[in-house]
């Protein structure tokens, strides 16, 4: 193992070396232009990006529609050391390596806040917030003091478009020929009398073919249909009151998701299961699963936000409401055989309330200070169905039978109920007009309720298989039911105090430097997906038959708790503005230490939820762009991450070290010797090993260069190169699972009127059609070796058009 801290320590000079290399190489080519200042709301005051002490990666809503984005995944992957992904069903949000696991119970460690409204579900998060939108700010590092709790690896702040005085409105079309992908987008805004203004905007997307074929079924995918909708009032209520209201609803339906089973020991064994086979599809266009996934998500999203100037500050109060219902259809195996099924629905609501003062600022003294209420409810009912193809073949006897389709196996219900609240202080000390100290504190409280119960009454589970079957009366007596349990009246409540401090100083006008201390936590909660006690055996190869044995224990609700997960987080970085306003660079060298970072693994068919002892996460970011001419401006960002266990004993244990220990060691019994029999309960070490979803390195790079046409019309070309090192999705790191490297080329041509009144555009995406994964992980169930993945789109050739009057 290489030592860390020396490679940490070469990348900090190495990024420095080429800070001052991009200054030099760029300096002679600039002429007298300027960069569009990038104003963000970061510490809850309108402020210059180059004036704020924390590294953020920003993009504009010109940007995100030009570029053709429709998500918070494809708008990400040009931000270094940011991830977001829906590869496991859910939306997952990675800063520097740190993220929530796919655990429904879990809540994310990357707050996403839009117009100030806490979005901390995933499906919340899957909403299609790129659509007209003012800009997106992505804060990294720990924000615990101005967004609260939820904000321990950092937050990703959205602000929508506003109701304009003036009317306005758009119209646009985006058209992708080959897989049949189409996009149509309506805003409307003006006023609507002297003092209330209102906006409007729509958007319908839908796939009509897709690029993804279920071999098994002959269906097509990913199938999409979504219906998106935003309304929003402005109301100038006097000279001292600003009134906003903004209604959303969202309703999304999508079939057929991607699967592709690209490793199995099954291949070629046409016997299995009464002569069906598991075949392995090696093409990301392609997947085998018996039946295909359904999932139908709606949501809504009340907030009212209102600001009265005071002579001493400013009082905003936002009140907001939001909620969801989901419901999804699955094949659990992911396979052609017909083994498990499985369907989930969640409902989910949560009320918040806020309450803000800021002052006017320009001040010796400037300060901030509010309270916070959120109130949760999330209830979940899951259910997996064991399908009557196992009533023949070699796992089926005499003694034992499976109930068909109709009859929900494992039906699994998780209600939770959630109240928490705070009050946070940020004050700034400005000391001379070059140097300024700022603390912040926040405390706050929680606490969790939960009734959890799994009624599996009358079904059972065959020693030899892990999957639960009804018992042949005639011997009931030698087997038991070893799945049901009832956990009710479960509570948890805990309290945290988190502060940060950081000092910034204006070495020029137009070069500052700042360092800061923060710390943040994320409070723990319990397991949604546990759903067995006793003894739980799980065939490792359905053709050999050799077991794997994992005892767990009995009715004892401590088994669901996961504890709170907390960081201190240390940054030093420099923010400067060169060549006359044409050039900005910026800098940030940190180190994030966490304790009880919470994490998931896959263990048969559901995720379960454990605490990594400590973690750290620390690396270098640099990002730029330079005014070069009239015609050309180019820009990016590269990251170095060095993000890795510092003590997580107790891992699960690959697919490998189960069943072949000899050929794979690492597998540990509690003496710290590798285990001998295959199946052996055992876990991984992985002190010093990387983190998930954290690439070593990352990169983005664009370039826009505009040539007039005549002197009404430009045609604009852009070019986006992102880059991402190899990383691993699954905990268990597995090498099997490991995503390779990939260099992500797109590009854009636009013809456009000078005026911005219309745009006709051709966007090609993956121009190079690099085969990608969302996600990679062990087979469901089988625990033989096999492995699965979610694939992205191949390279796609859209067309948009747009109309703005």
């Amino acid at each position: 193992m290489l030592d860390k801290q020396n490679i940490f320590k070469q990348t900090v000079l190495a990024a420095a070396i080429a800070g001052i290399s991009l200054t030099c190489a760029t300096g002679a080519n600039a002429e007298s232009g300027k960069l569009e200042e990038i104003v963000v709301t970061a510490q809850k005051r309108t402020e210059s990006l180059q004036d704020v002490p924390i590294s953020i990666a920003t993009m504009s809503g010109e940007k995100i529609d030009d570029r053709g984005l429709t998500s918070l995944q494809e708008l990400t992957q040009y931000m270094p050391n940011v991830i977001v992904n829906a590869g496991s069903g859910t939306p997952n949000l990675f800063i520097r390596g740190i993220g929530s696991g796919t655990n429904q119970g879990f809540e994310q460690s990357v707050g996403m806040y839009i117009d100030g409204v806490y979005a901390g579900r995933g499906p919340l998060a899957a909403i299609p917030t790129t659509m007209d939108l003012e800009r997106v700010e992505v804060l990294k590092g720990p924000q615990g003091i101005l967004f609260g709790k939820n904000t321990i690896a950092g937050a990703i702040n959205i602000t929508s478009a506003k109701p304009t005085d003036e009317f306005e409105g758009m119209v646009e079309a985006l058209y992708e020929p080959e897989y049949g992908s189409q996009q149509y987008n309506l805003v409307l805004s003006g006023p609507l009398t002297n003092d209330l203004s209102g906006r409007l905007a729509v958007r319908h997307d839908a796939t009509e073919d897709g690029w993804w074929e279920n071999v098994t079924t002959g269906n097509e995918g990913p199938d999409r249909e979504n219906w998106y909708a935003r309304g929003s009032l402005k109301w100038v209520a006097s000279d001292t009151v600003l009134v906003n209201a903004k209604y959303e609803y969202g309703d999304f339906e999508s079939e057929d998701s991607a699967t592709v089973v690209y490793q199995s020991d099954f291949v070629g064994q046409e016997n299995i299961f009464g002569g069906v086979p598991i075949p392995v599809v090696s093409d990301r266009d392609k997947g085998a699963g018996d039946a295909g996934t359904s999932k139908t998500t709606d949501t809504e999203v009340f907030a009212l936000t209102v600001d009265w100037e005071l002579d001493f500050a400013t009082l905003t109060s936002i009140s907001a409401y939001s909620a969801y219902e989901l419901f999804s259809t699955g094949d659990t195996d992911i396979t052609a055989t017909p083994a498990l099924h499985r369907t989930r629905w969640e409902d989910y609501e949560s009320y918040s309330q806020e309450l803000r003062l800021v002052s006017p600022g320009g001040e010796t003294i400037d300060w901030i200070a509010g309270a916070y209420y959120q109130s949760n409810e999330l209830d979940i009912s899951r259910q997996i169905y064991a399908l009557d193809f196992l009533e023949s073949g070699p796992l089926s006897t005499s003694a034992l039978y499976l109930p068909d389709e109709s009859a929900p196996t494992v039906p699994t219900l998780f209600d939770q109920e959630s109240e928490s609240w705070a009050i946070f202080a940020q004050g700034t000390w400005n000391v001379s007009d070059t140097l300024r100290v700022t603390l912040g504190l926040r405390y706050n409280e929680e606490s969790k309720d939960l009734d959890k119960v799994s009624d599996s009454e009358g079904l059972l589970v065959r020693s030899a298989t892990g999957f639960p079957v009804y018992s042949n009366p005639a011997n009931s007596e030698s087997i038991a039911d070893l799945r049901s349990h009832s956990f009710t009246g479960l509570s948890r409540d805990e309290d945290k105090v988190t502060y940060s401090s950081n000092i910034q100083w204006d070495m020029t006008d137009n070069a500052m430097l700042y360092a800061s201390v923060s710390t943040g936590f994320k409070g723990g909660g319990y397991d949604e997906a546990y759903s067995s006690q006793g003894y739980e055996v799980r065939l490792v190869n359905f053709l050999t038959g050799a077991e794997l044995g994992a005892t767990v224990p009995g009715n004892d609700p401590s088994i669901l708790e996961y504890e709170d997960e907390e960081v201190l987080a240390y940054e030093l970085g420099a923010k400067m503005t060169l060549l006359d306003g044409a050039a900005e660079l910026n800098a940030a060298v940190f180190r994030m230490e966490y304790d009880n970072l919470q994490t998931s693994s896959l263990v048969g068919d559901t995720f379960r939820v454990g605490n990594a002892g400590e973690s750290i996460s620390q690396g270098v970011e640099l990002d730029g762009r330079i005014w070069l001419s009239d015609r050309l401006t180019v820009g990016g960002g590269v990251a170095f991450l060095d993000a890795y266990y510092d003590d997580f004993s107790g891992a699960t244990c690959t697919t490998p070290q189960n069943m072949d220990p000899a050929n794979n060691p690492g597998c540990l019994l509690e003496d710290g010797s590798n285990i001998v029999t295959p199946g052996e309960k055992g876990g991984q070490n992985l002190k010093d090993e990387t983190l998930v979803f954290a690439p070593e390195w990352s990169a983005s790079f664009f370039a826009t260069y505009v040539i007039p046409v005549g002197t009404t019309m430009e045609l604009v070309n852009g070019l986006d190169i992102n880059y991402s090192d190899e990383y691993y999705s699954a905990l268990d790191l597995d090498p099997n699972t490991k995503h390779d490297a990939t260099t992500i080329i797109n590009a854009r041509i636009a013809l456009a009127s000078t005026d911005d009144s219309w745009t006709l555009a051709v966007i090609g995406r993956n121009l190079t059609d690099e085969e990608t994964y969302l996600w990679k992980s062990d087979l469901p169930v089988t625990n033989s070796n096999s492995y699965y993945g979610v694939p992205e789109a191949p390279r796609t050739i859209s067309i948009q058009g747009r109309y703005r009057f």
